[in-house]
């Protein structure tokens, strides 16, 4: 089998195939082409072309995403690095392994106006799980050397918190050169130990038996049947009740998982409640700004924090960080609580039904609008399939609503950014193999227009843009809406012709202006076809957060 002819190169597709990593997203350019030839000639890796390197960084994510596993991410020296900062950092934050290695020249041409020449180690940090600068290998002790740093550099991606990771690899000319691998990579296999005793366990299930109420709050997360199960037990306990979001995953009916409808109904009469003594929260990040600040008033007596890796303060009461995975801090304590005379958790169910209702009396009358189209698709939407939320205002519309089938919910949570969500559930479609769909809004789909600059597009791939005339969410938001002369540096009015923009790409494009209209196209955007389609939703860009402020002052007021 022939490799590079640079012993970093091989050594890095060797030790990437040793390890594991089965997917390599690779961008155009010259000076990596010694990692295109070694990635390339590894039969255990799949090399796919992305031209865009912003667009690439994102496609990777999403396969990580869903494959739980590192992705290479390969690109050419100079500016080619930096377009991957968006999606670094948002692999950081969502802790997604990503193995980004950047090709470079030697660095005594840095700063001395060689072309495509920038100052590219560490470029990436501080969203780094680790940054390594590969030797020059021109000896036994630096090739020993080099062969460490790529070890650690990969164990990196997914121990002990899961990440991205930046591998600089400089590379002299000439750059094309091949020969005979030779297998005599050394591998350092690293061993996870998940094996964890929660100190004082004993005195945290008397504190949760004692405490009359307990929230448990989830963030973001693809979770385990056997953590519901757990959730679940604990949410039985008149004591407890268990809050959670679209992107928790964790959807029941022993749950909370209405959230921002639900807390509108918390008034000056129930407050004291609702307030909890102890808050637990686990996963990522928390989508819904009404618990944020809704918490970050009632400041509960204790909050403890369950995640192996960061201590987040979110809710500004903090006062324990327990370093563990929360399947098995919740392991610890089940059958262990027990309960008590509390009816926490029956108070917050009769507010979270009483709002449900009130919010099905308001929907009968809402017209064709963002809410109305919201509460359509999360019902027509195949049962069982996973569902991108772009941001922000499809990532907020779909809290407000229940969810009963077994959808996947997936966002870009991690910085809330649009710039990417199409490209990376362009590589989440490529990864699981399942029917995804793409809720996103027109500025975000025509902001990351070249998600669809591949050849790697699954025909599972549903996209679904409500186009409410450019960042609509600022009319919602109190402040820009304030200010007409001031609105249009927030909102994002465009005249791109979107079905014109999806049929450039060769895609199957469907509109939709009213409910009529809307029941009819997703039924054909859900029939078979050879590449991704989608399905444009015209809205009124004044009428839908009208309807928005409207529907939250109804179920206040109710």
């Amino acid at each position: 089998m022939l490799t590079s002819d640079h012993f970093a190169a091989a050594e890095l597709a060797a030790l990437c195939a040793a390890k594991g990593v089965r997917h390599a997203v690779i961008s155009p350019g010259s000076r990596n082409a010694p990692l295109v030839i070694a990635f390339n000639n590894r039969p255990e890796i799949k090399c796919l072309q992305v031209i865009d390197e912003r667009s690439a960084a994102f496609f990777a994510l999403g396969i990580a995403q869903q494959l739980h596993a590192p992705v290479a991410l390969i690109c050419t020296s100079g500016s080619a690095v930096l377009n991957y900062g968006p999606a670094v950092a948002e692999a950081f934050y969502q802790r997604i392994p990503l193995l980004v290695i950047s090709a470079d020249r030697p660095e005594e041409w840095t700063d001395q106006g060689e072309g495509q020449t920038i100052r590219q180690q560490g470029v990436l940090e501080p969203h780094l799980r680790r940054s390594v600068q590969l030797p020059r290998c021109t000896d036994q002790l630096s090739r020993w050397h080099c062969n460490r740093l790529i070890n650690g550099a990969i164990d990196a991606t997914v121990l002990p918190v899961a990440g991205p990771v930046q591998v600089n690899v400089p590379f002299e000319e000439p750059l094309y050169g091949t020969a005979e691998a030779v297998e005599t990579t050394r591998l350092v296999a690293p061993v996870p130990v998940e094996a964890f005793l929660l100190p004082d366990r004993g005195w945290r299930a008397q504190q949760l038996s004692r405490s009359p109420k307990v929230m448990l709050l989830a963030g973001q997360g693809v979770w385990s049947e056997g953590l519901k199960a757990q959730l679940r037990k604990l949410a039985a306990l008149p004591q407890c009740t268990v809050l959670t979001e679209a992107t928790s995953n964790l959807d029941d009916p022993a749950f909370i998982t209405c959230i921002d409808r639900t807390i509108e109904g918390v008034n000056a009469g129930n407050e004291a409640d609702l307030k909890p003594d102890v808050l637990i929260t686990f996963g990522g990040a928390i989508v819904s700004k009404r618990i944020k600040g809704l918490l970050r008033q009632w400041r509960p007596a204790q909050h403890w924090h369950v995640d192996a890796g960061a201590a987040m303060d979110t809710f500004q009461c903090l006062s324990q960080h327990i370093a563990a995975e929360p399947h098995i801090f919740f392991a610890q304590l089940e059958n262990q609580v027990e309960p008590n005379e509390s009816i926490y958790g029956e108070a917050w169910r009769m507010v979270a039904e009483r709002m449900r209702e009130r919010q099905q009396a308001l929907l009968r009358e809402v017209p064709f609008c963002d809410l109305s189209v919201f509460h359509a698709l999360l019902r027509q939407v195949p049962e069982g399939s996973d569902v991108h939320l772009a941001n922000s205002t499809a990532a907020r519309y779909a809290q407000l609503f229940d969810r009963t089938r077994g959808l996947r919910f997936f966002s870009n949570r991690g910085t809330s950014g649009i710039d990417g969500c199409t490209s990376t559930a362009v590589g989440a479609a490529l990864a699981s193999g399942n029917t995804t769909t793409l809720i996103t809004g027109d500025v975000a789909f025509c902001y990351d227009s070249n998600a669809f600059w591949n050849n790697y597009l699954s025909p599972q791939l549903k996209v679904i843009v409500i186009d409410n005339g450019g960042g609509n969410i600022f009319r919602y938001i109190p402040g820009p809406d304030g200010d007409p002369a001031l609105l249009h540096w927030f909102e994002s009015p465009h005249d791109r012709d979107i079905p014109a923009l999806v049929k450039s790409y060769g895609l199957a494009c469907y509109e939709a202006n009213d409910e009529a209209s809307l029941l009819a196209a997703l039924g054909q955007l859900y029939k078979p076809h050879d590449l991704p389609a989608v399905l444009h939703i015209t809205t009124n860009a004044e009428l839908s957060p009208k309807v928005l402020r409207d529907h939250f002052a109804g179920l206040r007021a109710s």
